[in-house]
C-alpha cells in the first residue's frame, strides 16, 4: 500500500494544489486555459513521443490488445447510451454526450502520466494505443449521434472530428513515435535535450491545470445524472475491461493489461466538456461529472492501483 500511495498521493496533491490556487483568486480560469494549452501543445507531445520511443517495442500493433479494450467500450457507450433514453428520456443528442461521459476516462490528463509513473516507459505503448483507438470510436460514435438525420450535416462534423483528430498534438506525437519505433529511427541527441525539457514539465502542468478547472460547483439537480455517470466510469467500465482480459485469456502482457485495466478506472475525460460546448448541449451536466469523478477517482484509482501491483 506504501507504494500505491507513494505514486497517488503526489499524483492528486498537484491537481488539489490547482484547485486551492484557484479558490485563492490566484489562478483564474484564463490562467487554466493557457496552462492547459501550454501543456497539450507545447509539453504532452514530447512527453508522449519520448515514452514511445524509449520502450523501444516494435510490437506495437497488437490488435488482440486493441480489440479487446474497444469491445468494453463500444458496449459502455452503447448500454450508457440506450439507458439514458430509457431512464432519462434524452434525445439523441444529449443521450450521446450522456454516453460520452460515461464511456470516456481522460487518458490526456491522467492516464498517460499516471500508468508511465505506475509501470515505466514500457506502458507508453499501450497506453497510447488506447488513446489513439478509443479517441476514434468515441469520438465518432458521439459525433454520429449528435448530429441531426440530415446525411449531409453528419458528414459535415464527421469531416470535423477527422480535421480536429489530424490537428490533435498528441495523436500526431503518437503516430510520430509509433514511426519512430517502428522503423528504428535515431533521435538527435540535441532535438532529444529539448524535448526531454519540455516532457519534463508535462505532468505537474496538466495537472495542475486541471485542479484549476475543477474549481466548480455541482449543481445538486444533476446528483441522480452524475451519480449514475459515476458508477458507469468508475465501477462498470474497468470491471468489464477486466473481466474481458482475465477471464478470456490470451498471450497479451500482463503490463499492458494492467495498463488496460487502470485506463478504464479514470475520471471523464476533458474531452466531452469540448464536445459539449461544441453541440451547446449537456455543458453544465459534464462539468459536473468531470469535477465529481475526478474527485472519487482519488479514492477508486488508488485501490485498483493497489490491486495491480
Amino acid at each position: 500500500m506504501q507504494t500505491v500511495l507513494s505514486i497517488t498521493i503526489p499524483f492528486f496533491s498537484i491537481i488539489f494544489l490547482g484547485t486551492f490556487f484557484r479558490a485563492r483568486k490566484i489562478f483564474n480560469e484564463e490562467a487554466s486555459r493557457i496552462i492547459t494549452k501550454f501543456a497539450f501543445f507545447v509539453t504532452l507531445p514530447p512527453y508522449v513521443f519520448l515514452n514511445i520511443v524509449k520502450s523501444s517495442d516494435k510490437n506495437i500493433f497488437q490488435w488482440n490488445f486493441i480489440i479487446r479494450f474497444e469491445i468494453a467500450t463500444i458496449l459502455i457507450i452503447t448500454f450508457s447510451f440506450l439507458f439514458s433514453k430509457f431512464l432519462f428520456q434524452y434525445n439523441n443528442r444529449r443521450a450521446s454526450l450522456f454516453s460520452l461521459n460515461s464511456s470516456y476516462p481522460n487518458y490526456g490528463f491522467l492516464g498517460i502520466p499516471l500508468c508511465i509513473l505506475a509501470f515505466g516507459n514500457e506502458a507508453a505503448i499501450p497506453i497510447s494505443m488506447i488513446l489513439f483507438a478509443d479517441t476514434i470510436v468515441l469520438l465518432t460514435f458521439a459525433t454520429f449521434f449528435s448530429s441531426n438525420t440530415n446525411e449531409s450535416k453528419i458528414y459535415k462534423n464527421l469531416f470535423f472530428i477527422f480535421m480536429n483528430m489530424i490537428k490533435n498534438p498528441l495523436l500526431v506525437a503518437v503516430l510520430i513515435g509509433f514511426i519512430f519505433v517502428i522503423f528504428n529511427i535515431s533521435l538527435y541527441p540535441l532535438i532529444y535535450k529539448v524535448l526531454n525539457i519540455l516532457s519534463a514539465a508535462a505532468p505537474p502542468t496538466l495537472l495542475f491545470a486541471l485542479g484549476i478547472m475543477l474549481w466548480n460547483k455541482v449543481d445538486i439537480e444533476f446528483v441522480r445524472l452524475i451519480t449514475v455517470i459515476t458508477i458507469f466510469r468508475l465501477i462498470i467500465h474497468p470491471l468489464l475491461v477486466f473481466s474481458i482480459f482475465y477471464y478470456f485469456p490470451s498471450s497479451i502482457s500482463p503490463l499492458w493489461i494492467n495498463v488496460a485495466v487502470l485506463s478504464s478506472c479514470l475520471p471523464v475525460a476533458a474531452t466531452t466538456f469540448a464536445m459539449a460546448g461544441y453541440y451547446e448541449t449537456f455543458i453544465k451536466e459534464t462539468s459536473s461529472s468531470i469535477l465529481v469523478t475526478t474527485i472519487l477517482s482519488t479514492i477508486s484509482v488508488s485501490i485498483i492501483l493497489y490491486l495491480l501491483l
